[in-house]
């Protein structure tokens, strides 16, 4: 449908003096809000989060609590609403995937309409609807409609601006841009070989950094081979986001546990929300045979009281880890391979040579 189609008012027309615009200026895009009535206080969270979008992000907002008047019709509202909306936000909360799943009440209506859009067309506009995790996890409050669909998380009170910014950014399809392309490097000549008399090729002499051991002791209690890390936000995420005033605490040290049979490095979702780190998206790993959705970070390792070099920036993901607070972090192979390891398991001692 065209553009013109797609933001035409709803057979309930919203309150008129909550909706001007001014007709010089872009039209902005409309978001239709779906979410269930769990209490007084999710229901004035969403208007709250309603009223900023429309007020300060430029956002035209459908919203029942100011646009569901007395005497109109409830299942007309919502099918408009989201046929005509530019997005559909939805609120996402373990009682919205439930009510959703099972079709009950509004939120089951809406999950109609909805999965009726994906039955009679053969392409939804791409982002079209945007899932908002306000409480609990991502597996238990995505409804199964929106399962694999890339989502903004608005949890705690504040949540995060650089979430809300993810979903402001989406909503004016304005999404974060990439660096220019730099120049070609300057590279160095590639080493040159010496012809000696006697017809034997030798390389020229290359500097080579002498190794640097580093003997580790981890106490009985841990569960394995451990070391001393500080975890932070990646230097590049924190010199990009001084312009919305982001604040990050100071590098939390905590134990990791080596472990040369995990691919990548993870971390403790406490441990990440902790360290406030900038979640750059969603992914899963297969543990005990099962699937586990998680969080996807830009962050930045260090290892005190060690000459190991920081790994700045690495690519680590978070999961619930059962034996905290032993240890939060578990080191993979992502970071091991650069290192020379051996493990001494009668004395508790680990040889780390970088």
């Amino acid at each position: 449908m065209s553009g013109t189609e797609r933001r035409r008012e709803p057979s309930t027309s919203p309150n008129d003096s909550s909706h001007n615009t001014d007709s010089s200026k872009a039209t902005p895009p409309q978001a239709f809000l779906s979410y269930a009535w769990e209490s007084d206080s999710h229901a004035r969270w969403v208007r709250d989060l309603a009223e900023r979008l429309q007020g300060r992000s430029g956002v035209r907002i459908i919203l029942d609590q100011w646009d569901l008047v007395p005497g109109s019709e409830q299942p007309c509202f919502m099918e408009q609403s989201i046929e005509y909306s530019d997005f559909v936000i939805v609120i996402c909360t373990p009682t919205y995937a439930e009510r959703a799943n099972n079709r009950e009440g509004g939120v089951g209506y809406e999950t109609r309409v909805i999965t009726g859009e994906f039955a009679k067309k053969k392409k939804i506009e791409a982002g079209k609807f945007i899932p908002v995790l306000r409480s609990g996890e991502w597996e238990s409050s995505l409804p199964i409609y929106l399962q694999g669909t890339h989502g903004v998380d608005l949890r705690n009170d504040p949540f995060l601006e650089t979430q809300y910014e993810l979903l402001i950014r989406a909503l004016h399809s304005e999404p974060i841009k990439p660096p220019p392309i730099g120049p070609r490097p300057e590279f160095a000549p590639r080493t040159e070989t010496i012809t000696t008399y006697q017809g034997l090729i030798q390389p020229l002499e290359v500097e080579v950094r002498s190794a640097k051991v580093n003997q580790v002791k981890w106490e009985a209690i841990y569960p394995g081979p451990s070391i001393d890390v500080t975890v932070m936000n990646s230097r590049h995420v924190i010199e990009a986001r001084p312009d919305i005033g982001l604040e990050y605490p100071e590098p939390f040290k905590t134990k990791a546990l080596l472990d040369t049979g995990a691919a990548v490095t993870v971390i403790s979702k406490a441990l990440a929300k902790h360290c406030k780190l900038y979640q750059t998206g969603i992914t899963e790993i297969k543990t005990l045979g099962s699937l586990q959705r998680c969080g996807e970070y830009a962050a930045a390792i260090s290892f005190p009281g060690m000459n190991l070099r920081a790994v700045d920036p690495i690519r680590i993901i978070s999961a619930d880890f059962i034996k905290e607070p032993f240890h939060a972090c578990l080191i993979g192979w992502d970071i091991l391979r650069n290192w020379r390891i051996t493990f001494d398991g009668r004395s508790n001692c680990v040889t780390i040579i970088d």
